[in-house]
C-alpha cells in the first residue's frame, strides 16, 4: 500500500485541496436566519417567502419554516391534550407529542402530526418554546411526497428545529435569508 510520502507531489495536492474544499463546503451550507421572534440555522438556498406570517421557503424541498410570536403563558398553557384538540380542530391529523426526538436544552413542546396542506398532504413539525422573556411557535410544513422522494426528512427538519431560539425584542425582522 502506497505512503503519503510515496505519492506525487499533484496527488497531494489534489488531496489537501478536496480536504479543506469538503471541510468548508459543510459551514457554507448553512446560514442563520430570523424568520419572525426566531432564529434558526438552514441550508443556504433558504429564501424568504411573502405573506401574513414571517416564513422561509426551500424550493428543492418544499420545505416551508413559519415562526410567530406567542404569548409567554403558552409555554405552559401548549401542552397536554388540549393543545392536541386543538390542532385536531384545525385540521392536522393524528398530532402527537414528540418528547426526546430534539436535542435541545430547557423546556419546550414538540408536536409531529400531518394535515392537508395547499399542495397536498404534507407533514406537520411544531415546535414551543421560550426565551428572552418571549414565547414563539415554529411550524415547519413538508409535503410527504418530498420525504418519500428521499428530497426531505425528518432528521434535517429536527437539526433545524435543534438551533431554533427566540431572538430579543429588538432584533426581530422579516426573514432574511
Amino acid at each position: 500500500m502506497p505512503t503519503l510520502t510515496s505519492l506525487p507531489r499533484s496527488a497531494i495536492t489534489l488531496f489537501a485541496v478536496l480536504t479543506f474544499s469538503f471541510a468548508g463546503a459543510s459551514a457554507a451550507l448553512a446560514k442563520k436566519v430570523v424568520v419572525g421572534p426566531v432564529s434558526v440555522d438552514v441550508p443556504d438556498d433558504f429564501k424568504d417567502v411573502a405573506g401574513d406570517v414571517p416564513a422561509i421557503r426551500q424550493d428543492s424541498s418544499g420545505i416551508t419554516i413559519e415562526a410567530s410570536e406567542l404569548p409567554v403563558q403558552a409555554l405552559h398553557e401548549w401542552q397536554g391534550p388540549t393543545f392536541l384538540d386543538f390542532l385536531k380542530s384545525l385540521g392536522y391529523t393524528d398530532p402527537a407529542y414528540a418528547d426526546g426526538a430534539l436535542k435541545r436544552a430547557g423546556s419546550y413542546t414538540y408536536v409531529l402530526a400531518d394535515a392537508k396542506g395547499t399542495k397536498g398532504p404534507e407533514s406537520r413539525f411544531l415546535l414551543v418554546i421560550g426565551g428572552e422573556g418571549r414565547a414563539a411557535i415554529v411550524t415547519v410544513y413538508v409535503p410527504k411526497g418530498e420525504i418519500a422522494n428521499g428530497h426531505a426528512s425528518r432528521a434535517s427538519v429536527e437539526a433545524i428545529l435543534d438551533s431554533a431560539t427566540v431572538v430579543p425584542g429588538s432584533a426581530v425582522a422579516p426573514a432574511k435569508p
